[in-house]
């Protein structure tokens, strides 16, 4: 089966992805972690009845997988992820979560009894190598903070569960725009208790910028985005699909160059052209499959 599309979708979710931490960076001059997120699924959960009106049936078999993936990925994730930034650099930050694909792939294998080689892993290595040189190549980013790094490392663990659980929920059958949907009322529903109690939001601060940048998380980088990267994982599986994880930090530093008018040092040059021979390593076809014990 041609699955040209399905790893279109792919890169097309991580570089919407890729972008949201320099408009999220620019929000959080105005709104808190929490209002960024809550507003940008308000946002997202709207979009998607417009997108696709057909309702889910509830049936607690089905739902507590809704609520699962709504608690790892489009609460907990995203939320410490933002938070993360607040507490160390964002070098760390794109350096950690390249950790992602590879703890993905070995839940997957043994949960989803996906196809794992030793070159899947050899790859994967050699493409978070090439990370930490666009992330570290800089002196200055490894003035890190240890609490924002353990905060991002936990994060790195509840995306390999999200991913786990959307290729569950793809065997339900459910439209992807509804599963979207469902997955994001719930993670509004986690959150109305808190942002009740904390936010501090006027009219003001909804400016030109801020509304731009608000609907560019809400119906760019969720309403689409997690039903995009939601039908690539389902396609693609869960190992395949997350390898494009690798490519979000070489999208965000050209995003970050044109951003602060920079240029592009020569450890980011060599960590760009390693991430994608690791790419290049992983996808062979040949290799010994890591059998499970």
């Amino acid at each position: 089966m041609n699955k040209t599309l399905e790893h279109a979708l792919a890169f097309f979710t991580i570089a919407i992805w890729a972008i949201t931490f320099i408009t999220t960076k620019e929000l959080q001059n105005t709104f808190s972690s929490l209002e960024i997120l809550f507003i940008r699924y308000f946002i997202a959960y709207i979009a998607l009845w417009f997108m696709c009106p057909k309702r889910i049936k509830f049936e607690w078999k089905t739902e507590k997988y809704f609520i699962a993936a709504s608690i790892c990925g489009a609460s907990l994730y995203q939320y410490l992820e933002n938070v993360s930034v607040e507490y160390t650099t964002p070098a760390s930050v794109s350096f950690i979560t390249a950790l992602a694909p590879l703890f993905t792939a070995i839940f997957a294998h043994f949960i989803l009894k996906e196809k794992l080689t030793k070159r899947m892993i050899i790859g994967m290595l050699i493409s978070i190598a090439g990370v930490g040189l666009i992330s570290f190549g800089d002196s200055k980013a490894l003035e890190t903070g240890l609490l924002g790094d353990v905060i991002i490392f936990c994060t790195v663990w509840l995306w390999a569960v999200y991913s786990i659980l959307v290729k569950k929920i793809d065997d339900f059958g459910f439209p992807g725009f509804a599963v979207t949907r469902r997955i994001f009322f719930y993670a509004l529903v986690v959150m109305i208790v808190p942002i009740s109690l904390t936010a501090d939001v006027s009219v003001s601060d909804f400016t030109v910028s801020s509304i731009a940048n608000l609907l560019y998380l809400g119906v760019l980088a969720s309403a689409l985005c997690f039903y995009t990267w939601n039908r690539a994982v389902a396609r693609l599986g869960t190992i395949t699909a997350s390898k494009y994880l690798f490519i979000m930090p070489i999208i965000t530093f050209f995003a970050q160059l044109v951003y602060n008018k920079s240029v592009v040092g020569v450890a980011s040059t060599i960590g760009m052209a390693t991430i994608l021979l690791g790419l290049f390593i992983s996808e062979q076809k040949s290799g010994d499959v890591i059998e499970e014990k």
